[in-house]
């Protein structure tokens, strides 16, 4: 393991932070750092060891993180930020959009704007986590890159630990938690020069390729009816609903929610509201007796047919097999 990875470690966990072994609790501290998130404990555990540690500063913070048990994190879209994150011990994998991601020690993630997100922590897993605000990061590629528009950089996730990137970022890790806790009583430096290191190592050395231009300081608060969008689908029975329904539900027109939803997530409504069906279905082939005719209608398939095609774009096998696979 990183040396500097364990020192910062360390130092987060002598701040104040959060303990709790209840879920409620754990939703509400990460869904106020983060956003809104569903913990699921699939092997039926009835309590947590969670802990949370933060150094918040500006568009940036850095934490520290466990659950302590095998555990589900449904976090939906991270639109608004980036995550980078190292395991310190266990791993997490990650369904991200239509992909499939993993960490463990030694290698970690940065998960960009944009994709679904849903991960498996194995059990006493604990990371390090550097949170950066989404328009930080695009006004700082726009001068990294000279590109007079300003652009979304979507990262390859994975980064080694083992190669030098990923050792310079580890070491700017340690030095950033170094520098805020050694400061004491008196003005710690500030951090923002560390994070533009982190950022400019990550624009050098992470492949990484733009989206189309979004400007979130141009385009405004974040529209009220693309909060209530995905909110809606939270509920599994909205998931049948076609996005022309949800639309006339939230009073907006079809094409201002998809411009909405492709400004704000880089999603349009009909890829999130896939990407969110194909999530519940799965839940439903790993827990449940229902045939996958009938797990097809719960989710808005009328032709069991074409919801295997979605369901094998999007995870990779056939609903049936994966029941198979799964148990279920």
């Amino acid at each position: 393991m990183v040396p500097d990875l364990i020192d910062a470690s360390h130092r987060l966990g002598q701040l104040p932070g959060l303990r709790s072994p209840h879920v409620a609790e754990a939703e509400a501290a990460i869904g106020a750092r983060y956003r809104p998130h569903r913990l699921l404990m699939p092997k039926g555990e009835a309590a947590l060891d969670f802990r949370h540690h933060a150094i918040a500063s500006g568009d940036a913070s850095l934490n520290l993180l466990r659950y302590g048990p095998d555990i589900e994190v449904e976090a939906g879209v991270f639109d608004t930020f980036y995550m980078l994150e190292f395991p310190l011990a266990g791993g997490v994998d990650v369904l991200y959009g239509r992909d499939r991601v993993a960490s463990r020690v030694g290698r970690g993630l940065i998960l960009s704007p944009g994709p679904f997100v849903r991960s498996n922590w194995r059990p006493d897993t604990t990371q390090i986590m550097l949170r950066l605000e989404r328009g930080f990061v695009e006004r700082a590629y726009q001068r990294f890159t000279g590109d007079p528009v300003r652009r979304t950089p979507l990262f390859r996730p994975e980064i080694d630990l083992d190669m030098p990137v990923g050792r310079r970022l580890a070491r700017l890790f340690g030095l950033m938690v170094a520098e805020q806790m050694e400061a004491g009583d008196t003005p710690a430096l500030p951090p923002m020069p560390l994070v533009g290191a982190v950022l400019e190592t990550l624009f050098a050395h992470v492949p990484c390729s733009a989206m189309d231009p979004v400007s979130l300081a141009e385009a405004g608060p974040l529209p009220h009816y693309v909060n209530r969008f995905r909110t809606m689908l939270d509920e599994p029975a909205a998931l049948a609903l076609t996005v022309g329904a949800l639309s006339q539900t939230l009073g907006v027109s079809q094409r201002a929610l998809t411009t909405g939803m492709r400004r704000f997530t880089g999603l349009s409504p009909y890829d999130y509201l896939t990407m969110r069906r194909m999530e519940h279905a799965r839940l439903l082939l790993e827990r449940s007796d229902l045939s996958v005719a009938s797990i097809a209608a719960r989710v808005g398939y009328a032709h069991a047919g074409r919801f295997a095609a979605a369901f094998r774009r999007h995870c990779g096998s056939n609903p049936a097999r994966f029941a198979k696979i799964s148990g279920g």
